[in-house]
């Protein structure tokens, strides 16, 4: 939450930074860079545990003895020894079944006992929060009961989710029909019956392509909106913020301090939904089909938003209901440690057994991060990220967003993750006034009020790197903007280019004629422009009928043609250099992005100059504390199954030098062991060495 500024003795700032807007993020002005940090919610939201589970419970109707071995005590004593602190359980399932006494759901055929209520009643009194879970759109008794409810295609066809093994798919229902009433009944019987800490509404889903049952298609008609993909969004963003003001409006009701929270729709073009949010969770299960990347694309971006965030993996070796899978004990440190890093909660997801038992192996593994964590939360606790560079994610050009990453985000993200920058990731309504330096990623359009907020920020002093067709205005055939000092001229020449890079400009890449595995764009540079790296041109391109060799034809000659251009505090690549490396991971990609920012921004927040790719850093602040928090990681991850990335060993790293950008410090040291690390403070930087990181280690930087 937002607190007053501490006192500090900051030097001028670089460039002026407007203070409006401060609901939302707040400044630290330190040696002359501006840290900024996302602050948390301000409103009745309590303090969120760190140490959470989230027990899923899908259970079909040919399952018996539902919670047969279920002993309350014992699920208790299982939780407390893992250092558990906060659970969701089970309401409602993805089969339709409720698990608690109802008069008005149906309950699973072979449960005998009220398992919600005997969990509520052991729980809360033992000081372990409970939040109940209830699935929505994802309901399969509904759907057969009331064919009429589901989510049809413009076909009239029942909108499925597959992908699941041996054929399985879920039947979904619409929430813009009577089904909406009926999940608001049960509900009411539950917030009546039993008390919880909060509810979790799962499978909140609106898809992409519409939903063209009759009420659907009755609303839009009545509401003049076309099937359109425009329409479709802008319907879809209505029927969702209509049930989750419903499901909100009527739990606080009840509960006037209860969590809330919605899972499906922590995306980018959240932000008009959260009044109905209490806190937002990232549901990222690395070997579940989200993969590494996805959790630091996510985090980045929600803790812009301004609530407290928990992020969300799985104990299972692959994803949820992975019954037999346990995920061994280095991914699940370096995964709920990444949580904590990234200035989130940690939640664990895990499946109940039917019979109601908790699996011992799993608690085992789960007690002995949570123990870690429990010993770091302290410096954790009110932590804001502090960054200096801002990426529009190429997610606010799609027709809708989904839970999945564009490939230029994951390319971008994968890179700057690996050379330790520290950056946010922003829609079209963030502040870029609040970063040092702005990036557009490859294919970001020119709206008139992102073009406007660019040319302020410009103006104020701000830096800009851009790719590819990032503004291009395809009405002018040129970019929107001019201060880039080039002009856009079609289609690269060849369809398999090389670049040169100028060795003066690029010190770590010798002279060579570097591939491009995507085809870029032609362009002309300013006469004021600085050219860093230029086309080369292969002796033709390939085709059946005219090829060489095995894959591209080589290179030719090296042109004079710009390919990097440098103008005053603005970069530009003729290439979609972020997609090309999330699809090739050609490094000299990598390379040429972090020159550029060298250049644009020579004096960055932190520098980890013998730190390998491989291994990880964030950089937090405590204002109350008047402290810094840094995490290091190093898990190295490899891929032994299609599609599977494998964490098995913690890495071990010594002697790793880091930069922080900050006023003098008191003192520097490793918690929670507390040893104090020497330091000296140079040109506006703390210098210190780590002498062994194995895993993980946090630092602290008293300021």
């Amino acid at each position: 939450m937002l607190r007053p500024p501490v006192e500090t003795t900051p030097r001028p700032p670089e460039r002026p930074h407007p203070r409006d807007g401060m609901t939302r993020r707040t400044f630290l002005t330190v040696s002359g860079t501006a840290m900024v940090v996302a602050a948390e919610n301000s409103g009745r939201v309590r303090d969120l545990p760190f140490r959470q589970v989230h027990l899923d419970f899908h259970t079909g109707q040919w399952i018996p003895d539902v919670g047969r071995d279920f002993d309350a005590s014992e699920f208790l004593g299982v939780l407390q020894k893992a250092r558990v602190n906060s659970i969701n359980v089970f309401a409602k399932c993805q089969h339709g079944y409720a698990y608690y006494d109802t008069a008005i759901a149906a309950k699973h055929p072979s449960l005998k006992i009220d398992l919600l209520g005997r969990m509520i009643g052991a729980l809360r009194p033992a000081g372990i929060a409970v939040n109940y879970y209830y699935c929505l759109t994802w309901d399969a008794l509904a759907a057969s009961r009331h064919p009429e409810w589901r989510i049809l295609d413009r076909d009239g066809k029942p909108v499925i989710f597959g992908g699941h093994n041996n054929g399985v798919e879920w039947q979904q229902v619409c929430l813009n029909s009577p089904y909406l009433d009926q999940v608001e009944r049960e509900n009411e019987e539950i917030l009546t019956r039993y008390r919880a800490d909060g509810a979790w509404f799962d499978i909140a889903w609106t898809p992409p392509a519409g939903c063209f049952c009759r009420w659907c298609r009755e609303e839009r008609a009545q509401l003049g909106l076309a099937d359109s993909p425009a329409d479709i969004k802008r319907h879809n963003k209505r029927v969702a913020k209509k049930a989750e003001a419903r499901l909100t409006a009527l739990v606080h009701r009840h509960w006037p301090e209860a969590l809330v929270f919605y899972n499906s729709r922590t995306v980018l073009g959240i932000r008009d939904e959260l009044e109905n949010y209490s806190h937002i969770e990232i549901e990222s299960l690395p070997t579940g089909g989200w993969g590494y990347t996805h959790l630091q694309q996510r985090t980045r971006h929600m803790r812009t938003l301004g609530k407290q965030l928990v992020g969300m993996n799985g104990r299972f070796h692959k994803s949820w209901g992975d019954f037999g899978g346990l995920k061994n004990q280095a991914a699940l440190d370096f995964e709920v440690l990444s949580f904590l890093a990234n200035g989130t909660r940690c939640c664990v997801g895990d499946q109940l057994h039917p019979r109601g038992k908790l699996d011992h192996a799993t608690y085992d593994r789960v007690g002995r991060i949570y123990e870690k964590v429990a010993a770091l939360e302290e410096y954790a606790r009110g932590t804001r990220a502090v960054t200096d560079i801002g990426v529009i994610s190429t997610a606010v050009a799609m027709p809708e967003t989904t839970s999945g990453l564009t490939t230029p985000d994951i390319g971008f993200t994968n890179m700057l993750v690996e050379l330790h920058q520290q950056f946010d990731i922003l829609d079209l309504e963030s502040r870029l006034e609040d970063y040092r330096l702005i990036i557009l990623p490859d294919e970001i359009p020119p709206s008139p009020g992102l073009v406007e907020k660019l040319r302020r920020y410009m103006a104020a002093g701000g830096a800009l790197l851009a790719t590819h067709r990032s503004l291009l205005d395809a009405g002018r055939g040129d970019f929107a903007i001019s201060e880039f000092g080039v002009k856009y001229l079609g289609q690269s020449k060849y369809r398999d280019e090389f670049f040169f890079a100028k060795t003066d400009c690029f010190p770590g890449l010798p002279e060579y004629p570097y591939f491009l595995y995507q085809r870029g764009v032609s362009i002309a540079a300013a006469r004021d422009a600085e050219v860093l790296a230029t086309y080369g041109h292969p002796y033709f391109d390939r085709s059946p009928e005219h090829y060489s060799s095995h894959v591209q034809t080589p290179c030719d000659r090296r042109t004079a043609e710009p390919f990097v251009v440098l103008r005053g505090r603005t970069a530009y690549v003729a290439n979609p250099i972020f997609t090309s490396y999330a699809a090739d991971g050609y490094g000299v990609y990598k390379q040429v992005i972090a020159e550029l920012i060298r250049r644009l921004m020579p004096e960055p927040v932190l520098r980890a100059q013998n730190l390998p790719s491989t291994a990880q850093v964030t950089l937090g602040e405590q204002r109350d504390e008047r402290r810094l928090v840094l995490h290091l990681l190093h898990y190295p991850c490899t891929r032994r199954a299609p599609n599977l990335d494998i964490i098995e060993e913690a890495g071990l790293l010594k002697n790793v030098r880091l930069e922080v950008r900050t006023p003098a410090p008191k003192r520097v040291r490793l918690v929670p062991a507390g040893a104090e690390l020497p330091v000296r403070h140079e040109s506006g930087y703390s210098v210190f060495t780590v002498p062994q990181v194995e895993g993980h280690q946090a630092i602290v930087i008293e300021v």
